[in-house]
């Protein structure tokens, strides 16, 4: 061992002394020089490395984020007036006397509803029905001036009914303070307005209100 390393060894703190000829540096028997044989324990290759030796390109990156950018600014939404305008319904093709064949179909739908109508807790999808194409009867309201009213119903919101009556007026009903009323074989069926505040997609997948109490 040449005298530089001789110095290096003595330096060394005892634990490792006494541990030394484990890791190949006991005085005399190696002919390797400390530093080469700490480089021997250091792994050849670090993470680091990587980021030192390679070349990342960003271009590509940046060219796909623009071209994400310009689609999405292709892309034109519908303000508000617009996404209402497309439930507009336009009065000269409403017609009374075509809705009775609809009229005929939502019987139909109701007759399949009301057979899988068996235990007490299958009258939970009489509160689901869709009422488009119903002969709809105001027969009791907070608004006196809407009791009577009875027509076909072929629109309908979260807060009301937009009923077609005998005249080809399209006429909007509250559901709020209203009861609404239909007739299907030898039954009347009466509908708490209240109870369906909501659109007829979210009431065909969400509980109804079920307020038990009208002072109507």
């Amino acid at each position: 061992m040449s005298s530089d390393s001789a110095k290096i060894f003595s330096s060394l703190p005892k634990e490792i002394c006494d541990i030394s000829h484990l890791i190949g540096i006991e005085p005399g028997t190696s002919s390797k020089k400390p530093e080469e044989t700490l480089y021997d324990w250091i792994p050849k290759k670090d993470q680091s490395d990587d980021f030192k030796y390679k070349v990342y390109s960003l271009y590509e990156t940046i060219e796909q984020n623009k071209s994400s950018c310009s689609r999405q600014a292709g892309k034109k939404c519908l303000n508000s007036k617009q996404r209402r305008a497309l439930f507009d319904l336009s009065k000269d093709q409403l017609d009374f006397k075509k809705f009775k064949a609809i009229n005929q179909l939502w019987h139909s739908y109701l007759d399949s509803v009301l057979e899988e109508v068996k235990t007490k807790s299958d009258e939970l999808k009489l509160a689901r029905i869709d009422l488009h194409g119903a002969y709809l009867l105001v027969c009791s309201s907070k608004n006196p001036s809407v009791i009577g009213i009875k027509g076909y119903m072929v629109q309908e919101s979260k807060n009301t009914f937009r009923i077609l009556n005998n005249q080809n007026r399209l006429l909007e009903i509250p559901k709020c303070g209203t009861i609404f009323a239909f007739k299907h074989g030898n039954r009347l069926y009466k509908i708490n307005g209240y109870n369906i505040m909501m659109s007829s997609f979210n009431r065909s997948k969400a509980k109804p209100k079920m307020n038990l109490i009208c002072d109507l």
